[in-house]
């Protein structure tokens, strides 16, 4: 891999974020809408004396991390949407630019806007509602790790799908995750789930992340059990996706169907 043609497809994606509103909106302002929302919501339960200062804690670190989780899934999936809407697949894949270059490149920008999102989120749960996620963040960074590694996962596999059926499926890039959201316990213990749910919440790396984090804040320290769990699962679901991506990929090509995108 050449580092200049990375460092190209990094400087073409920060120049379009920075000059398109919508990107700006999907970085910034739904994890900040999601906070506030919720943050009120929490405020209200407890002003009412139906939750304690932890359960509080509970809920605003977990809508912290599935914004982080949901924004990267997302504009993984989406960074590529852009080049079909801008008719630019042709144009990239006609240079010496290999594919590995490209993700590794759209990688590092997620990444960024990812990191944008989460200090606008935390900053707002301080500044409104006096919960700071900064002196939790050395325990939660190896959850926080496996999270992204989940949603890295799920870009490609939604970007594999975009490649083979096109902008048919981009539905996909801001739905997929959403079905997640009910197993991967963010706002309550797995516990909680209906016996034949909990099984599918226990294959969901999303699900060990979160449990751990609610560990951690309720006191009972860092779990390896849910850290090395999240692992394990990541590894199948990463390897399963690349595969996939690259089974996809190539039939997209040796079908010609790489200059039919649309």
């Amino acid at each position: 891999m050449k580092l200049h043609r990375i460092n190209a497809v990094i400087a073409r994606h920060l120049y379009e974020s920075r000059r398109n509103f919508d990107r700006v909106v999907d970085m910034i302002w739904w994890p900040v809408l999601d906070i506030v929302m919720w943050g009120f919501f929490t405020v209200y339960l407890a002003d009412s004396n139906r939750l304690q200062p932890t359960v509080v804690s509970c809920l605003l670190g977990g809508i912290i991390l599935w914004g982080t989780f949901y924004s990267f899934q997302r504009d993984m999936a989406v960074g590529f949407i852009d080049e079909l809407w801008c008719r630019n697949l042709i144009n990239l894949f006609s240079t010496p630019l290999t594919l590995a270059e490209y993700m590794a490149g759209l990688l590092t920008v997620c990444l960024m806007k990812v990191m944008v999102g989460l200090l606008a989120a935390s900053a707002i749960a301080w500044a409104a509602y006096s919960f700071d996620i900064v002196p939790w963040l050395p325990k939660f960074i190896p959850y926080m790790a496996n999270l992204l590694l989940f949603a890295l996962a799920l870009g490609i596999a939604i970007t594999g799908m975009i490649f083979r059926y096109t902008t048919k499926v981009q539905a996909l890039a801001w739905g997929f995750a959403g079905l997640l959201m009910p197993v991967s316990c963010v706002m309550y213990p797995m516990s909680s789930l209906p016996r034949w749910l909990q099984g599918i919440a226990w294959a969901m790396p999303t699900a060990h992340s979160f449990e751990g984090m609610r560990g951690i804040l309720n006191g009972k320290g860092f779990s390896m059990e849910h850290f090395w769990w999240g692992i394990g699962l990541n590894v199948v679901y990463f390897a399963v996706a690349i595969v996939f991506f690259l089974w996809i990929f190539e039939k997209a090509r040796s079908r010609g169907l790489l200059v039919k995108q649309d």
